[in-house]
Parts: structure tokens; sequence; C-alpha cells
């Protein structure tokens, strides 16, 4: 064999082991594809269909599953404040799938919080439901998606927070979670009692007036829990009241060893009162609950568009930065810019 021929084979056998070299890289460090918006559906035990939209990167690698649980009203997921909301892409610390399930009988991008709920929405849109819709999404995934490695990763805000809460109780596969904005040391109907309906009861007689009234109206819902009332909004049922009413997320919260994160606006007074909050953290302290972390945010009401768009964004950051890190400390303090 000639020298020159020689050189010619082992360039050949270098450029051939280098390709294997190249390709084995790109599966485990190349930039991956994400493939986004998916649009999948599952039966319910009731035979309805629960729509769900999955965004995951394409990848050998099995991820974790960040779930999105959104709040009350019919508006969905994919209007403009949500769609991009914790959107995998490859700027992320780490990779993960986005899972987010969307509520009964609305329209994806619906963005009125004004429009006309539709009565498969006031039928079906009860805290359980949101419970048990998500528990069948996380079955059904587990026996379908070969891409998730099993671990749930949640965030949830207001109605959100309180479905989040009970999904971190009730799913074992849940590693961490964010709960925010859903008070939780309080029931709804002492919200409205200390606090929203008759906070501006000063007299004894008339705030005894107020919250009998409030009582009346409580037992009305429970005991008839129509989705054909509504109150304190067009888009509440008696039905969903019916089912958030006397919720208190202390004892649940208290049992959950895996970290998780409560955040709330320290000016929330209309929506999900901050004392409600507070309650809860001094009950989980109470019980020795080493596992939680509070983050109430100085300046913000009931969500975060309440800061600057600057605040926000940092907030929004720090809460996935959270979720997605892999450190053993849970125990974060909430940004030093929040706190100002």
């Amino acid at each position: 064999m000639s020298y020159s021929i020689a050189i010619f084979i082992f360039v050949i056998v270098v450029f051939i082991s280098g390709c294997g070299h190249l390709r084995s890289s790109t599966k485990g460090n190349a930039i991956p594809r994400f493939s986004h918006d998916e649009i999948m559906s599952v039966k319910s035990i009731s035979e309805r269909d629960i729509i769900y939209y999955v965004d995951r990167p394409l990848t050998d690698i099995r991820v974790p599953l960040v779930v999105v649980v959104d709040g009350s009203g019919c508006v969905g997921q994919n209007r403009p404040r949500s769609k991009d909301f914790f959107r995998p892409d490859a700027t992320k610390s780490r990779l993960y799938a986005r899972l987010r399930v969307e509520k009964p009988g609305v329209k994806s991008e619906a963005n009125d919080w004004k429009q006309k709920c539709s009565e498969e929405f006031l039928k079906n849109y009860t805290m359980d439901n949101r419970v048990l819709d998500h528990l069948r999404v996380f079955q059904h995934l587990s026996a379908t998606a070969s891409w998730w490695n099993g671990e749930v990763l949640l965030w949830g805000w207001s109605d959100g927070g309180d479905i989040a809460s009970q999904l971190t109780a009730y799913y074992p596969n849940v590693k961490k979670s964010v709960l925010g904005a859903m008070g939780g040391g309080l029931t709804m109907a002492e919200h409205f009692e200390k606090f929203l309906a008759c906070r501006t009861s000063s007299e004894v007689q008339e705030r005894s007036s107020c919250v009998l009234s409030l009582h009346e109206k409580f037992k009305m819902m429970e005991d008839n829990p129509t989705w054909k009332e509504t109150w304190s909004g067009h888009a509440e049922s008696w039905r969903v009241w019916a089912s958030r009413l006397r919720s208190r997320l202390s004892p649940l919260l208290a049992d959950v060893h895996r970290p998780f994160l409560i955040v709330h606006g320290a000016l929330d007074v209309e929506s999900t009162p901050v004392e409600s909050a507070r309650e809860l953290v001094n009950y989980l302290h109470l019980h020795e609950n080493k596992y939680y972390t509070y983050w109430e945010v100085p300046n913000m009401k009931h969500g975060g568009n309440s800061l600057s768009a600057e605040k926000e964004k940092m907030l929004n950051d720090a809460m996935l930065g959270w979720l997605l890190s892999e450190d053993a400390s849970t125990k974060v303090d909430l940004p030093k810019e929040l706190t100002e």
C-alpha cells in the first residue's frame, strides 16, 4: 500500500469517528428544538373532553413537567398574558416541558374578562373538577408520554394556587410547588366576613346584619349548587362557590414534606386578603413544617401585573428559578430588588 493511500485511509477513519462523536454529543449537548402548543385531549370519567396543551423539547432526554395552573374566569390559557408564561426554550437553566390544562368550555385564546361564559364552563368549573382534571391528565401522560421523567413542578395562582395546593398534597410525584395568591389560612367564607363584604361595617349591629346576610347566601349556594345562578361575578356560579367557600389549606399543607413556596402580595386586600396567607404561614410554623418558604411581595396586589413590568418579570423569573433549581436548599429569600 502506498504512503498516500495509507494517509487517505487514516483521514477517512478519523473523519468517520469524529462524525460519530458529533452525533453523540448532539444528543446530549446541542441546543434542542422545541414543539410548542401541542393541543391534546383525554376523556374524564364523565366522558367530558379535557383539553390540555404541551410544550416540550424535542430531545432523547426525559424531562420534568412544569405545570401552570390558571385562576378563575372563563378566559383561555393562550390569552396574551398567559401564552408565553414559563414557556420552555433554550434560554432556561434546565430542560423541561410545560403543561396547561384548559378550563372546561373555554376557547384557548379567549381574553375578554367580561364575555358571557359558556354553559359548559358554568356547569363544570369547580375546584374539585379542576383538581380531578389535572390528576386525569397526569395519569394519561404517565401512560403515554415517553419524554416525561415523571416529575411535576407546580405553579398556581389564585384559584390555581388552591388547586395546586391540593395537587401538591395528593400527587406524590410533585417535587416542588409555587402556590400564589390563594391565601389558605382562612376560608373564602371568612374572607368575605372579615375583609371583603363586611369589612366596612363598623357598627356592631350593622356588621352582625351583614354577616347574617352572608351566611344566608352561603347556605343557599351550598344547599343548591346550581350552575344557573351566579354571585360576585358573571363567571362565578353557585356551583363553584359551593366548592370553594370552606376551603382551608392549612392542615393539608402542614402534611406536605416537599418544598413549596407561598407567594402573596402585601397589598392584596380586595381579592384574597394577605391576612389569609399570613394565617397559613403562622399555622405551618406552629406545626413545625420545615418545607415551606414565604415571599410577601411589597407593593403587589392580587397579581404580578400590579407591579412595574420590570419587577413583574423579576418576580416571574425568581419563581421559575426556584422551581427549576435542583439545589437541596429551598429557603431562598425574595430578591432584594422586589423588597424595595
